[in-house]
């Protein structure tokens, strides 16, 4: 996915845990985080432990939706994935990703991965893996920040 590219419409399915989502929601007031995970990921985890602090510290100035993308066939199971967002004390909307319709949209690979999206909709910035969440929190302050034009 290109920088300044839209961010693509998410599925209307019943497939969402803590609520579904849509762009009419997301766009316009705030900068959107989107957080690629899978329940196999060791390292997804303690990267939402970064988002949640960021949301405690920066209150409600910025919407993240989560995006459960499966690595095998056991990352399919419901319950394992229910169990992570109790323990991870995930609250965000999450989409279940089993037929990779999001995933491909956004042309991801790996987990996590993160992708903010500025006020408009337009990608702003985006990263792999665990290393470099400095730099994602201080874009996302720039663009909770950013005035709209």
């Amino acid at each position: 996915m290109k920088l300044r590219t839209k961010l693509p419409s998410f599925p209307m399915d019943p497939r969402w845990i803590n609520g579904q989502i849509n762009n009419d929601r997301l766009i316009g007031e705030k900068p959107v985080l989107v957080y690629f995970w899978s329940v196999s990921c060791s390292l997804c985890g303690g990267a939402y432990n970064n988002i949640r602090l960021w949301k405690e510290k920066y209150k409600e100035n910025f919407h993240v939706v989560g995006i459960h993308m499966p690595r095998s066939r056991d990352d399919l199971f419901e319950k394992p994935i229910l169990d992570a967002i109790q323990r991870g004390r995930m609250k965000d909307s999450i989409y279940l990703d089993h037929e990779l319709i999001v995933t491909n949209q956004f042309q991801n690979r790996v987990v996590p991965s993160f992708y903010l999206f500025d006020k408009k909709g337009l990608l702003r910035h985006m990263q792999a893996g665990e290393k470099g969440m400095m730099m994602l929190e201080k874009r996302l302050f720039m663009l909770i920040n950013e005035n709209v034009k």
